[in-house]
């Protein structure tokens, strides 16, 4: 499992009103990719957090390990399946986190464009009812 480097920035974080602008502001045209959290909040699989941390490798890593990335104007990220996958992985991952991007999936196009691995086909199992029962508590 990798573990991700957690970066913040508090003067960008306060000067920023929105956290993709903040991880904008702090890693556009670095070296650095969003991965977990961090990838999870930006591309739209959960909530955000108000909190400044940031999970990131780096891109030597990511080629080295082969982890799946991709960019958007200079900001690199974990795609959707490599993000979920490494959440899935995470044994101390917060189980909210993983839930919501579940659910994002599976109302989206019922896990469609996932490729759970292997290793993480358990915990996929553990989280999938109640991913997919997310929307529909009161």
């Amino acid at each position: 499992m990798m573990t991700p480097q957690i970066i913040q920035n508090i003067d960008l974080w306060k000067q920023s009103d929105f956290k993709s602008q903040y991880f904008r502001r702090f890693l556009e045209n670095t070296d650095y990719v969003l991965c977990s959290v961090s990838a999870a909040e930006y591309l739209g699989l959960c909530n955000w957090t108000a909190d400044p941390k940031t999970y990131v490798l780096t891109k030597a890593y990511c080629m080295e390990k082969h982890i799946a990335i991709d960019s958007k104007n200079g900001l690199y990220f974990t795609t959707v399946n490599q993000t979920i996958n490494d959440l899935l992985a995470d044994t101390e991952m917060d189980e909210q986190v993983i839930l919501e991007s579940l659910a994002d999936q599976y109302y989206k196009n019922a896990y469609a464009d996932l490729h759970i691995l292997e290793e993480n086909q358990a915990a996929f199992e553990y989280f999938r009812p109640m991913a997919e029962a997310y929307y529909t508590y009161e």
